[in-house]
């Protein structure tokens, strides 16, 4: 190990790991910090299943069309290719690859070994952290006890980490808009055939009933459940309400643990009610549980570009667009039902977004970017955090090449670092 890189990211989710193999493949020493055991952040620690924003919506009867080039694409290949994700399915005008979450994680894996310049490391939270500035200053982190350097930071926390210890500029929704969170867990030994067409609605009525007669606890029927790549396997989603005896403070593990508790006990219920009362579920088994909850939405990083609502509606394209949003604005403001506002096409991500405006040396990728709460409901998905990080990946390895800051590479670079000239 060392504690010298042109490159450190912080967090191991899916814009962090696209961010750390771009700039490594772009020839920088990069060094990968995950504060856990595994890579895929909520995919594997939330047991998100589905890749969203990963194609561009398509006309009835054509096949979907892949948004992104680059490291999106080469992951979503490699799961299928595994057998870890099941085909494109569609959810009224756009699409999602369902996957299995150790599927993904195992790709990811795979991408950070095969590149000799890339350090992972396991276990190294960040307790701290010293921001460059300057072009002859270094950025300084404290990691799992250990001080490591490097030229170019960027954060891929999930929740802005990085920029909060080092004192960058960040954004956070006041706690009645931030969204809820999910609480997803894994289901075997399921009669998979029978959960299609009508079946479906008569499993969501059960539940509901449940709840009024008092079998289940109050929100229980907000579940929707998918099938997997693997026969007999469901996952359910159950989309949880904000606390009613405090703010919604995604940030504090005191008000987590205690929606997390009761979340739990809300799966085991779900659990024995659906295999009492569903054919299809009378030998299932409730086989895994999260992790931690499904959060959606916490801090992010001020950039030096702010994506807006409109931005993401019209599908407002730039010239120094380095990635591109295709999902809808999609707000979980209320556990049963989303908010689903579909673009006109795909939006540019442009790299002033994933750019701090305070420390010029610090980028971002996935939910770190720089948006308003409005337009991170489209941004945040699983297909655009691979795309927002692969490119600010590519831009710093660039930046740090040269002794620059990030917003002096141009995008026209990062472009062609990604998809070749």
């Amino acid at each position: 190990m060392s504690d010298r890189y042109d490159v450190a990211v912080i967090g191991g989710g899916s814009a962090g790991v696209a961010a750390a193999v771009a700039a490594a493949r772009a020839g920088a020493r990069v060094l990968l910090a995950e504060r856990s055991d595994r890579l895929g952040g909520n995919a594997a620690h939330a047991l998100v299943h589905t890749v969203c924003g990963l194609y561009e919506g398509a006309e009835d009867g054509e096949p979907p069309r892949l948004a992104h080039g680059g490291l999106a694409a080469e992951v979503a290949a490699a799961v299928a290719v595994s057998g870890g994700a099941g085909a494109p399915e569609r959810a009224g005008r756009v699409w999602f690859l369902p996957v299995r979450p150790a599927a993904l994680s195992a790709a990811y894996a795979e991408r950070c070994r095969a590149e000799a310049s890339l350090e992972l490391r396991f276990g190294a939270e960040l307790s701290a952290a010293k921001l460059a500035r300057g072009a002859d200053e270094v950025s300084r982190l404290w990691l799992g006890g250990a001080e490591v350097h490097a030229r170019i930071v960027v954060d891929a926390s999930g929740d802005a980490a990085a920029a909060s210890l080092g004192g960058a500029e960040t954004e956070m929704a006041p706690p009645e808009l931030l969204q809820c969170a999910s609480y997803v867990f894994r289901l075997e030994g399921v009669d998979t055939r029978g959960l299609v067409g009508f079946e479906r609605l008569r499993l969501g009525a059960a539940r509901a009933g449940g709840v009024r007669a008092g079998a289940l606890p109050a929100g229980a029927d907000a579940v929707v459940v998918r099938g997997s790549a693997r026969a007999g396997e469901v996952f359910a989603t159950l989309n949880l309400a904000r606390p009613a005896d405090e703010p919604w403070a995604p940030l504090d593990p005191g008000c987590v643990a205690r929606l997390e508790t009761k979340a739990r006990a809300a799966a085991e219920a779900i659990a024995a009610h659906l295999r009492a009362t569903r054919p299809a579920f009378a030998a299932a088994s409730l086989a895994e549980l999260p992790r931690r909850l499904g959060v959606r939405e916490t801090r992010r990083v001020a950039g030096l570009v702010r994506i807006s609502a409109d931005d993401v509606l019209a599908g407002r394209r730039r010239d120094d667009e380095v990635a591109v949003s295709t999902w809808p604005i999609e707000l979980w403001n209320d556990p049963r039902k989303s908010t689903f506002e579909v673009p006109a096409g795909a939006s540019s991500v442009p790299l002033g977004a994933l750019v701090s405006r305070s420390h010029p040396r610090l980028g971002m990728g996935g939910r770190c970017l720089s948006a308003t709460h409005e337009a991170l409901g489209a941004l945040r998905v699983i297909g655009t955090a691979l795309a927002t990080g692969e490119a600010i990946g590519a831009a710093a390895a660039l930046a740090a090449d040269r002794g620059k800051a990030l917003a002096e590479v141009a995008p026209s670079e990062v472009r062609s670092q990604i998809h070749g000239p």
